[in-house]
């Protein structure tokens, strides 16, 4: 009779932690979505930024709000789900040399301007010399 009830007490509370399992499981396939899309509108704007001829936006730094499918925010778009911020500036120990392209994306939250980036990626462009 003890080992029925040793046995049951272990079912049950393998039974309520079920459910919780569930919910942390769910909760870290929606976050790793959520990186995988911000890590792809990153890309795509570094893509972007080394695919144009002359870089003359130097020192500048934008920001675009995108929708969940990456759509640039506009009037009748769906509600804002990342921000893409965006800069370019000179390699520190080389200005004349090189330029270095980042691009940091990070969930948009509403009056949250201190959540941190999700993604963030950078790479160095050569200048060329005319």
């Amino acid at each position: 009779m003890v080992e029925v009830l040793i046995a049951t007490g272990i079912l049950i509370t393998a039974a309520v932690a079920i459910p919780h399992l569930f919910t942390a499981a769910t909760r870290a396939n929606v976050e790793a979505g959520a990186i995988t899309w911000a890590t792809t509108l990153a890309a795509q704007k570094l893509e972007e930024l080394e695919a144009r001829p002359s870089l003359d936006t130097i020192g500048l730094e934008s920001i675009d709000y995108l929708d969940w499918r990456g759509a640039l925010d506009t009037p009748g778009s769906p509600p804002r789900a990342f921000t893409r911020r965006w800069w370019i500036e000179p390699l520190p120990w080389a200005p004349d040399g090189a330029l270095v392209l980042g691009v940091a994306v990070s969930r948009y939250r509403e009056g949250d301007d201190a959540n941190p980036d999700v993604v963030r990626l950078v790479t160095l462009r050569t200048r060329t010399v005319p």
